[in-house]
């Protein structure tokens, strides 16, 4: 097994049993594991110069850790959607209107080699999301153009869905460089099933950088993303500054989508046909010191309906607190 694997799995055993902070042989500093973890994390495609189809999110996240091996999350946040054209009414061809606003539980088991995290979202979708109430208020802060079809939105509805996302380290990719700088690598799969979406994905996703901090592999507003990883890094000194660039790709299978094909339980006629294969990429850079992250990054997302013009370019920002 190796002299550094044995000592990884002694940490964590130390850590499971209460002892914090630990010090792990060889290492250079103590890691400090703590207890509450939330983020902010926004997504918009102001970025692009465009604000249409998947216009922007936001997602408020809190994560407790009673023990380094699970944790519980709760989560909010909204989206919201809108057609490339601005005017009254639905545009034929062009992404509906579209709000939704959840309220999420989740559980998380973490571990050095696989983690999982599944969480419960309980939504509503129509004028109960507030998106056009939101983006609107936005707007009129920034002195923007508005979208003026609110009015006809997809119908409001009560949405029940279940997520699952599986986080499997690849220790092939880990390779320790010149003057401190590492490598790191994992791939993630994510299922998610219920009235607002069905869809499933896998990605792999890498970084370079100094310290790697055990923060998301991946940052997106997705349910089960949280501003911890369900894999452990024992040796993570907390007391250091960390600095890092990630990239990732990834594949998606949509069988529905609220958003596009409209909710369950109102008629809806469509007017734009969803695209099943979807792929995203991600490019970002991360700091982390003393328990806070700073994200900024872009997602690069292929056109969710057919006759959508061009693929879809977003701006990430997200900063977490660690303590």
């Amino acid at each position: 097994m190796g002299m550094i694997p044995v000592l990884t799995y002694a940490a964590v055993a130390a850590l499971a049993a209460g002892t914090n902070p630990i010090s792990l042989p060889g290492s250079p500093g103590y890691t400090t594991m703590p207890r509450h973890h939330f983020r902010g994390i926004f997504e918009n495609d102001s970025i692009s110069g465009d604000d249409c189809n998947y216009s922007h999110g936001t997602r408020l996240d809190y994560l407790y850790t009673p023990e380094p091996t699970r944790a519980y999350g709760l989560s909010l946040m909204q989206t919201m959607y809108t057609p490339e054209t601005h005017t009254f009414g639905r545009v034929e061809g062009e992404h509906p209107y579209c709000g939704y606003l959840a309220l999420g539980g989740a559980f998380m088991t973490r571990g050095v080699d696989f983690g999982c995290s599944t969480e419960l979202q309980v939504g509503v979708t129509g004028n109960a999301s507030l998106a056009g109430k939101t983006q609107n208020a936005v707007h009129d802060l920034f002195d923007m153009e508005k979208w003026r079809g609110w009015n006809d939105q997809i119908h409001s509805e009560v949405t029940f869905q279940l997520s699952s996302r599986q986080v499997l380290r690849v220790s092939a990719m880990e390779c320790k460089l010149r003057d401190d700088w590492e490598t790191d690598g994992a791939f993630q799969f994510y299922e998610s099933a219920g009235s607002f979406t069905v869809a499933g994905d896998v990605g792999l996703f890498f970084r370079i950088g100094k310290n790697l901090p055990p923060s998301l592999s991946s940052n997106n507003i997705q349910p089960t993303h949280f501003a911890l990883n369900p894999l452990l890094k024992p040796d993570y000194r907390r007391d250091a500054p960390s600095y890092f660039l990630l990239a990732g790709l990834s594949g998606r299978y949509v069988a529905r989508d609220l958003t596009i094909d409209g909710g369950l339980f109102h008629d809806f006629d469509r007017s734009c046909s969803r695209k099943p294969w979807q792929v995203e990429a991600q490019l970002g850079a991360g700091v982390s010191y003393h328990g806070i992250d700073y994200y900024c990054g872009l997602m690069l997302h292929s056109r969710t309906y057919r006759t959508q013009d061009k693929n879809s370019l977003m701006g990430v920002f997200a900063l977490a607190w660690h303590w």
